[in-house]
């Protein structure tokens, strides 16, 4: 009923069924401002809030690897008045890197998936490497010699490629960065061979700045990069990990709370400039209920902390 309530942007049906929201909510994201998750999820509030009636107001909390803002909403009351939405990192890996700071199990009440972005492994304009096979000749011919960048020690880019090395029996020369971007200039400048990142901050340099993209994760291929082909399809089946979005709130989310916005949520997803902003960035829209939420946070979780453990990475 409220689902359908506000697929109609019926907000004063969806407020006569639950007193929340009665007054501004807060929203954190644990990253600074800027990038293509924060844009996107402006678009994704605005819908919220107008099918709820009452902001949602983003509140910047960066610093930690995204446990600061984390943090700041596990502590928060659970009253529905402090949200978290974030990337991946401050659901399954940021407790893992600085010693299980908190467990992302037990420490919030997902409320929805939002969107996933695919990950994609980069060579360098004029690599050697147009497709993963050379690449992993070389790398296993001169063992410590390539070198792949990250937004920084503990950054999904760098899990990702510390991964991929003990999958393909690699030894690869991990260069961290301070953010994506400084990666991503070196990387075009030719300093580092390889990077992992979003397809939103690879694409718009394939074809204007000649990076190569090697593989991408997703499960299926994209559109933008038709010809790239998938993790799987490069024999990486257990490297198919995205970069996804989540909101939720404090352990203890009443169910109502919880009902109403991740209605809302999905309809957001399905508004036709929502759809159309998601093709563009190569993103996927995910949306479901909460449990679909806790269970992947309940793999990821797992999965991402043996990768942590076993390649004894740690945060800056």
């Amino acid at each position: 009923m409220l689902a359908a309530a506000l697929a109609l942007g019926a907000p004063g049906a969806a407020r006569a069924q639950a007193a929340w929201p009665e007054r501004p909510v807060t929203v954190v994201n644990p990253f600074a401002p800027g990038g293509f998750t924060d844009g996107f999820g402006r678009g994704i509030l605005q819908h919220v809030q107008r099918a709820l009636g009452q902001p949602f107001v983003l509140d910047y909390r960066p610093g930690a690897g995204a446990t600061i803002g984390a943090l700041s909403v596990m502590r928060a009351a659970p009253d529905g008045y402090t949200l978290l939405y974030s990337p991946t990192t401050a659901w399954v890996v940021s407790p893992w890197l600085r010693g299980a700071v908190y467990d992302p199990a037990t420490a919030f009440t997902p409320v929805a998936e939002i969107a996933q972005t695919p990950m994609v492994l980069t060579a360098r304009p004029g690599s050697a490497y147009r497709s993963v096979a050379p690449l992993l000749a070389a790398a296993r011919a001169r063992p410590g010699a390539i070198t792949y960048a990250s937004a920084g020690a503990g950054s999904l880019p760098h899990l990702m490629g510390n991964y991929f090395a003990t999958l393909a029996g690699l030894q690869l020369n991990h260069v961290p960065y301070r953010g994506g971007a400084p990666a991503m200039n070196d990387l075009l400048a030719g300093h580092v061979e390889l990077m992992f990142e979003a397809i939103p901050n690879v694409v718009q340099h394939v074809a204007a700045r000649g990076v190569v993209p090697l593989m991408i994760s997703g499960g299926v291929r994209s559109p933008l990069l038709p010809e790239t082909p998938t993790v799987r399809e490069a024999g990486f089946p257990d490297l198919d990990l995205t970069s996804w979005i989540g909101i939720g709130g404090p352990a203890g989310l009443p169910a109502g709370i919880v009902t109403g916005l991740n209605a809302a949520v999905n309809a957001a997803l399905a508004v036709e400039d929502t759809q159309a902003t998601m093709a563009r960035l190569g993103m996927a829209p995910l949306g479901g209920p909460p449990e679909r939420m806790a269970a992947r946070i309940a793999r990821e979780s797992a999965l991402y902390r043996r990768i942590i453990e076993q390649g004894g990475i740690s945060a800056e």
